[in-house]
């Protein structure tokens, strides 16, 4: 997993968001997380695959980073929406505007 922070502020997440992914991903994440004091954005539009653990990881950043401000999904792949969706997810994980 590749993390960057683009020109707005959002943090942008490329390659899979899976099992054998997660750990890592959360340790690179964590550091950026800290940074974003009153809004939290994540761009997942360059996500290629996604399971029930990553989900489980983008509810705990929403659930954190909610207490201290604002959390939204600037942007979604096609194949995270579908994920979403299947899984129901959708009501807990809003795609922003």
């Amino acid at each position: 997993m590749e993390i960057q922070k683009d020109s707005s502020g959002a943090l942008v997440l490329k390659g899979p968001l899976t099992v054998p992914h997660i750990e890592s991903t959360h340790s690179q994440l964590e550091p950026l997380l800290d940074e974003c004091i009153h809004e939290t954005i994540l761009d997942l539009s360059m996500v290629d695959d996604i399971d029930i653990s990553g989900l489980q990881l983008l509810y705990a950043i929403k659930k954190s980073a909610e207490s201290e401000g604002v959390f939204r999904i600037g942007a979604i792949s096609p194949q995270v929406k579908e994920y979403v969706l299947l899984s129901g997810f959708e009501a807990i994980l809003k795609e922003g505007a």
